[in-house]
């Protein structure tokens, strides 16, 4: 008999209870417990309260108002389809498949109780360091594109009924009660439902005294009220534990429609959970030769995960294999300097690269070098200090200066005159402070000095220069 209390080996627990795989390993029938699954899907009562239909407040008994009766596929299928976090696309793709609406509210399921974390993908193109992909070939022969597990759980959190608000959710399983007993029908979404199920699922009590205290004055948990003396919780029906995959799928219906509806006579009942009430109803054990026939991949499903196994790490180590050769590639274009052609009897040193400052890493560390291949040491061009700049334009106008060729007789240019001038006898390849200077040059780099000391002062002292109050002043 089930109702016997079983070994503690038996069965896993909350800590091991999510999916584990190495990358691109697949996930077979056992890890998803696929025959649980099918039976879970295509039960065929009709007797889940469709809360689109009818307004969620209204009671059965009462019979104020219409209420559609529909199969927990049909419920959990437009639970997520009514998800705010559901796109345009999924929701018509689930409408116009139903084979893979079924598949997605599967695997959606497995996410729902925490059996599937956030860190898998089912696309074999993603690139993320921070997901697994791993192929479903029971799951994705209608459509391949399951999403990804956080996208999943995305469109899960936003599940919830019209009037019910974020923060009004029933979150324990004596709120889901509460609501059904006051006639609330349903009592909550069925997706928050299973949320409070599986974050509710097992109390152990360390020391059996204070175990009635702590009973007397929480939520009891699902293991307690419905399990009865049997060594299984809600999470251990969704594990390869040697029981019938059948009772465990009218085990799970049982609860869900204990907590989604009024009390009413629970249609998933057996002898069992009649004569005991409360209780779900019998558990089957299972041989070991009955527990081996159940949820064995075909051999199609088995081809098909080898296959996609294969393209995901072809897929892996051609992008490794392209990302080292973009590095190498960047190495040897920064490793070479580029030099400018010149006549014979002029030389000019090897252009400077310019950086741009938000360019990436990889683009500005390369160490520049000569044309002898020695580290060339750039200038840092910081802007100068107070006392730099003042420096500056003392030198400047108290050193007399001699007009070289290019001078013309303390004759100022024009701004157009000087840009011309600029233009036609400046060497851009070379710095500045290796150039002859003329007077006008002199007399421009003066004044840019004399605007920056200017400016300088004005963010040290609250009060504008004399040249600038002149100026504001007229």
């Amino acid at each position: 008999m089930a109702t016997q209390r079983a070994n503690n080996s038996s069965f896993a627990r909350r800590k091991a209870f999510a999916i584990k795989h190495q990358e691109a390993e697949p996930l077979t029938r056992r890890d998803l417990q696929y025959d649980f699954l099918h039976h879970i899907f295509a039960a065929q009562e009709r007797v889940f309260t469709d809360p689109t239909s009818s307004p969620p407040s209204s009671s059965k008994e009462g019979g104020s108002a219409a209420t559609t009766t529909v199969t927990f596929r049909d419920l959990y299928v437009q639970a997520l389809m009514s998800s705010p976090r559901c796109s345009k696309a999924l929701r018509e793709k689930m409408q116009e498949t139903p084979e893979f609406a079924t598949d997605f509210a599967k695997m959606s399921l497995l996410a729902n109780v925490g059996r599937v974390n956030t860190t898998m993908t089912f696309l074999p193109e993603m690139r993320t360091a921070l997901r697994t992909y791993h192929p479903v070939a029971s799951l994705q022969k209608a459509d391949a594109n399951l999403q990804d597990a956080p996208r999943i759980k995305n469109i899960l959190k936003a599940c919830s009924l019209r009037d019910e608000a974020a923060t009004s959710m029933p979150v324990t399983p004596a709120e889901l009660r509460a609501r059904a007993a006051a006639g609330i029908v349903p009592s909550t979404s069925i997706v928050n439902l299973l949320f409070v199920l599986s974050n509710h699922f097992t109390v152990r009590y360390p020391f059996p005294s204070i175990a009635h205290h702590c009973l007397s004055h929480f939520s009891q948990t699902v293991a307690h009220d419905h399990f009865g003396s049997l060594d299984i919780d809600f999470l251990d029906l969704f594990l390869p534990i040697k029981i019938s995959s059948p009772s465990r799928a009218r085990a799970f219906l049982w609860l869900a429609f204990h907590y989604h509806e009024a009390p009413s006579p629970n249609p998933f009942d057996d002898d069992h959970a009649r004569k005991h009430p409360f209780l779900i109803s019998e558990l089957s054990p299972l041989s070991e030769e009955e527990f081996e026939k159940e949820n064995v991949d075909p051999e199609d499903e088995r081809d098909y995960a080898t296959k996609m196994t294969r393209l995901r790490m072809e897929f892996l180590a051609k992008n490794a294999q392209g990302g080292e050769n973009n590095n190498s590639k960047d190495r040897k274009g920064l490793a070479k300097p580029k030099v400018r052609a010149h006549s014979p009897g002029k030389f000019l040193p090897a252009k400077r690269e310019r950086s741009d400052p938000d360019s990436s890493v990889e683009e500005g560390n390369a160490e520049e070098t000569d044309l002898l291949g020695r580290p060339s040491h750039k200038r840092r061009h910081n802007l100068p200090t107070s006392l730099e700049l003042s420096r500056a334009l003392s030198e400047t106008s108290s050193t007399p200066r001699t007009a070289n060729r290019h001078s013309n007789g303390g004759f100022h240019r024009s701004i157009v005159q000087q840009a011309w001038h600029v233009v036609t006898t400046v060497d851009a390849f070379r710095d500045s402070d290796e150039e002859d200077i003329d007077e006008p040059a002199r007399h421009a780099y003066a004044m840019r000095l004399q605007v920056l000391s200017d400016f300088h002062q004005s963010i040290a002292s609250p009060t504008l220069p004399h040249q600038w109050q002149r100026a504001s002043a007229t």
